[in-house]
């Protein structure tokens, strides 16, 4: 089963990260705008059981995934199956034949460096703010996150997010949905 171990920080400053990741040496691997559309299964709801299903339109191709529940208390550790597609629009009324229903898109722009075992994006979220996210793969769940925090801490950053874009894009319209104004 193929994990994907990530852990995501939030970041001021995508710039001084950038500047200590190119000191590093960090091989830069591109600049990507990501486009993802979520959809919810017509059996059961992802909210509920931790599930993700989305179409990613990138400058590198179209990809559909599904993302299992997370299994680690501390990090974003999760089974992970992505293929890529060459017929998005295709596709998409075929996810919405079978029931599925439109739940959200997520907006962003990323840029990707690699380092030592790591993948490392610097992610600007339409709507949200920055975050950098550090993603690794392996057997050993604790080892690969306890390595990702550490490499998180020698960049200056230690406040962690466990939610997924998504879960913090949907709870911030909720919590602009019941906002009331008082004048």
């Amino acid at each position: 089963m193929p994990l994907e171990i990530e852990v995501k920080a939030y970041a001021d400053n995508l710039s001084r990260i950038e500047k200590r990741l190119k000191k590093l040496n960090a091989r830069y691997m591109g600049n990507f705008v990501e486009v993802d559309k979520y959809f919810n299964s017509p059996v059961r709801d992802f909210a509920k059981s931790d599930e993700a299903f989305r179409i990613r339109k990138t400058n590198k191709g179209v990809f559909i995934t599904y993302k299992g529940p997370k299994i680690d208390a501390k990090s974003k550790t999760r089974e992970e199956i992505e293929l890529e597609i060459c017929d998005n629009n295709s596709m998409e009324k075929l996810i919405k034949k079978l029931g599925f229903t439109h739940a959200y898109t997520v907006e962003k722009t990323r840029r990707k460096y690699a380092y030592r075992k790591f993948e490392i994006t610097l992610d600007k979220v339409k709507n949200l703010g920055n975050f950098v996210e550090v993603e690794s793969r392996g057997k050993d769940i604790e080892k690969c996150r306890d390595s990702i925090i550490q490499f998180l801490a020698s960049l200056n950053l230690c406040k962690y997010e466990r939610k997924s874009y998504l879960e913090l894009l949907l709870s911030k319209k909720k919590l602009r949905k019941f906002t009331i104004k008082i004048t």
